[in-house]
């Protein structure tokens, strides 16, 4: 048996799991609420430790994470502070701001991302003028470290990145399939009041990060001298993971955000894809060209809908009775916008609101609702990107991640309103095996990496469902010029 190592570093919750990268299968996961940067080396060592019982020493190391997070490092590498995370929401005005200034046609253009409040560039204009000690400091300057970056530090002693982080910062240029830029963009850098030797270097795909050095990870239980890889962006690396690897495949990954990536022959016009509030991104071995759509009512909008419409409900038994309802009409949805609408229509003023009627519906027939509007979100993602493609819809759809391993009257509605077959890859922990199995192949221990296993999803659509896509499409809209 040869195993792997991958670390997840999500939105919520921090997993590590043991491949078996023969098979491949998870033998062991480990899972505890993302740490505090301060805090990561001794929870995430404690995750290591809890799972490598479970088989050989593992062959290499992979670490993924979420984008648009990180944390200034002080000249020594400790942390300056807490996460400061994508959803924070504090550099609306500076994005604003560069956006004005570098032009947002230019930087999306040059970047394929649009100037948000997420992107980390707003967010080193934010600490220039809110903590400039942080980073900007001139005689105590700091570095920059995205999550994946900052635990790579820790296992390794070497401070970089891979480009399907950096390319979600707003200071790396997008460049060619298989001809991807080296670093960060010094002139965007420089935007923003900040020198190339201040953000992590950018591995090339396939290129390992180093070692496991001398450490709490050895005590741990790892042996010092194991290959490193900063796996990428926890979407693209589930992504690849469910073996969407080539153009015309598309996935959605779940979790408390979701995305719904598609591969794609070539760049379509990047000013459509901006306006439709979508990016441009690289598949993880840089190869080919993808269309990401991020929405943050995932989990989180279903955690939304549990906190305020059934806060005494169990939920296992709540979601029992859900499923227990079948293919009921989708005659009430819900537009599940708790932090407004990325995409399609950008609308950050968008709220939850019901079409239909919930009066006098049961707690079941509210969650049916709810999960039924997400559903029909994501289709809307995903016909937007065949759009958006030149009408080149994708022929297939891999479905991966907790929520939808564990919730399956989510899934079967994804399946009964979706366009083209979907799978479900059985694996709970996608990006954590993915991390894995990238750090295997990258490492050379082994030819090939297979995907994890999946399985179709076979539902039949019902009287009226393309009717209730209409409507919610509609409805949203309307919503959005109230």
């Amino acid at each position: 048996m040869l195993t792997a190592l991958g670390v997840d570093v999500g939105t919520t919750n921090t997993k590590v799991a043991l491949v078996d990268v023969t098979a491949p299968r998870v033998l062991a996961v480990a899972s505890a609420p993302t740490p505090a940067p301060a805090d990561a080396a001794t929870a995430i060592a404690g995750l290591v430790a809890r799972v490598l019982p479970a088989g050989p020493a593992p062959a290499a190391v992979g670490i993924a994470s979420m984008a648009e997070t990180g944390v200034p490092l002080g000249p020594d590498g400790t942390p300056r502070g807490d996460w400061l995370r994508w959803d924070g929401h504090r550099a609306g005005a500076e994005a604003d701001a560069l956006g004005a200034r570098i032009g947002r046609s230019e930087l999306f253009a040059a970047t394929g991302v649009r100037a948000s409040a997420k992107i980390p560039l707003a967010t080193w204009e934010w600490l220039r003028t809110h903590d400039p000690d942080a980073l900007h400091a001139p005689a105590d300057a700091g570095r920059w470290a995205g999550a994946a970056d900052l635990v790579g530090l820790l296992l390794t002693g070497r401070l970089a990145t891979d480009h399907t982080l950096a390319g979600r910062t707003g200071a790396y240029r997008l460049g060619r399939p298989g001809d991807l830029p080296t670093a960060f963009d010094a002139d965007l850098l420089a935007e923003v009041g900040l020198r190339p030797s201040q953000v992590p270097e950018v591995l090339a795909p396939g290129e390992l990060l180093g070692r496991v050095v001398d450490g709490p990870f050895t005590v741990a239980g790892l042996r010092a001298g194991t290959p490193v890889t900063i796996a990428g962006h926890d979407h693209p690396v589930g992504t690849w993971a469910a073996g969407v690897r080539r153009p015309g495949q598309a996935a959605d990954s779940v979790g408390t955000a979701e995305a719904v990536c598609t591969l794609v022959d070539d760049d379509p016009e990047p000013e459509p894809v901006r306006t439709a509030g979508m990016s441009l991104v690289r598949t993880v071995t840089g190869e080919h060209p993808a269309l990401l759509a991020g929405s943050s009512s995932g989990g989180a909008a279903v955690a939304w809908w549990l906190r305020t419409h059934a806060p005494a409900a169990d939920v296992t038994t709540l979601m029992a009775d859900v499923a227990a309802l079948g293919d009921v009409p989708l005659d009430v949805v819900v537009l599940p916008y708790v932090a407004g609408r990325q995409t399609p229509a950008p609308d950050p003023a968008a709220t939850p609101s019901v079409v239909g009627d919930l009066s006098g519906r049961t707690p079941a027939e509210g969650a049916h609702a709810l999960l039924a509007g997400l559903a029909l979100q994501a289709r809307w993602m995903l016909e937007e990107q065949g759009r958006l493609a030149g009408g080149a819809a994708a022929t297939s759809v891999a479905v991966l991640g907790g929520p939808m391993a564990a919730n399956p009257a989510w899934l079967r509605l994804k399946a009964r309103v979706g366009a083209p077959p979907l799978r479900l890859v059985v694996e709970p922990e996608p990006v954590a095996a993915g991390a894995a199995l990238l750090a295997a192949l990258r490492a050379g221990a082994v030819d090939d990496a297979p995907a994890l296993v999946s399985q179709p999803v076979a539902v039949a659509r019902r009287p009226g469902d393309e009717q209730a896509f209409a409507r919610f499409v509609d409805a949203a809209l309307r919503a959005s010029t109230a």
